[in-house]
């Protein structure tokens, strides 16, 4: 069987200010053009279909024109739940759509659900096993379950595998030894991480949850990467499709295939006065950039000006420059009539040189309430 993974499309989801749903519409309709041009009739898509768990009405919409066109196709489409989806609000139409070849897993209920799907070969089952923690697990198994790794491996052993069958697992986990990204929500650290041998008896892990793309267990685990880059830290990764052959027991074979997407994004770095000259030359200047400068003393309107050329700036920093003392004073000077979320998202500004995300921003916010209550203004 040949099928192409997926994972963390994050649809919805903006970066530094600006939405990337059309960046994210762009990238599926490529995706739909290769799955056509490789004669693909299988996708699985590990996890975090959306940013958000209430996703925005310009996420469901793509997602639901992405799978009607895979239905159209006749394309099979396995489908867990990630970190960031609702797993009641993916799976509410299950019923339906599996008449569609759609399957996409259920709130996790004490057993994995499988898939048996038929080739030439015989029979593969695809388990779907969505993004779980140690909470969703413990009320289904008497022994004491206290950690992440506890969890997996508890669900993992409950699973009846058949070893002389060939077996494909989609798992949303952070494996240990992963390389992260900025932008990753990891909410319990390295406790959050499992050992690839979790996964040994599979004879593919379709992972999902880390952004950058990197394999474990000889080549026969892996993460695909994000649909799109999502941070600064993400800008040299080297974003592909992941196409998998598997054929008879023991016969696997990973292939990357590239696509086309509607911007880049992009680290511009140098002295200010060598990236003004080097833009006139740029014929991407519609990319998301990061910009930085390398300049010691400051620019006067320097982002201004830069934003002229280059309209997608996400953010605009100098590398090597430490924080001047007087910043920090028209910090503590300008507080009068700021609310606490103000003072704080001005002072990670000026200490880091970029926006809070969205993310982290809602973080802040249940903090502040959590200590001043409602009323910011306190």
């Amino acid at each position: 069987m040949r099928f192409m993974h997926l994972a963390d499309l994050h649809l919805g989801k903006n970066v530094n200010g600006y939405s990337l749903i059309k960046d994210q519409e762009y990238a599926l309709d490529q995706i739909i053009k290769l799955l056509k041009k490789e004669d693909i009739d299988t996708l699985l898509i590990a996890g975090d279909i959306y940013q958000s768990s209430v996703p925005s009405i310009e996420a469901t919409k793509l997602f639901s024109k992405f799978l009607s066109q895979l239905k159209d196709l006749k394309i099979r489409v396995l489908i867990i739940s990630g970190n960031h989806d609702s797993s009641d609000r993916l799976a509410y139409a299950n019923s339906f759509l599996k008449d569609s070849e759609i399957y996409i897993s259920d709130t996790y209920g004490g057993q994995i659900e499988c898939v048996r799907l038929e080739d030439e070969y015989g029979q593969i089952n695809f388990y779907l096993f969505p993004y779980l923690k140690p909470s969703d697990v413990r009320p289904y198994f008497e022994e004491k379950i206290s950690s992440y790794e506890e969890a997996i491996r508890a669900v993992i052993d409950s699973i009846e595998i058949n070893e002389e069958e060939r077996n494909v697992i989609l798992s949303h986990q952070f494996i240990l030894n992963a390389e992260l990204s900025d932008s990753e929500e990891i909410y319990a650290g390295l406790l959050e991480a499992v050992s690839e041998k979790l996964y040994d008896k599979f004879d593919y892990v379709a992972l999902g949850h880390i952004h950058k793309k990197q394999d474990f267990l000889g080549g026969k685990a892996r993460y695909p990467g994000a649909l799109l880059k999502f941070s600064a830290t993400e800008a040299n990764y080297d974003k592909s499709i992941t196409i998998v052959d598997l054929k008879e027991k023991n016969n696997l074979r990973v292939e990357d295939f590239k696509i086309d997407y509607l911007r880049d994004m992009r680290i511009v770095k140098g002295l200010y006065k060598d990236i003004i000259e080097a833009s006139k030359n740029d014929e991407s200047r519609n990319d998301y950039i990061h910009i930085e400068l390398l300049d010691e003393d400051e620019i006067y309107d320097g982002f201004n000006q830069l934003r002229n050329i280059y309209p997608n700036i996400m953010t605009y920093k100098y590398k090597d420059r430490q924080v001047n003392v007087e910043d920090l004073e028209d910090f503590v000077e300008n507080t009068d009539n700021k609310t606490p979320l103000d003072l704080f998202t001005e002072f990670y500004q000026t200490i880091l040189g970029k926006e809070i995300t969205e993310d982290k921003l809602e973080i802040v916010k249940n903090e502040i309430e959590e200590i001043w209550g409602n009323d910011e203004s306190n």
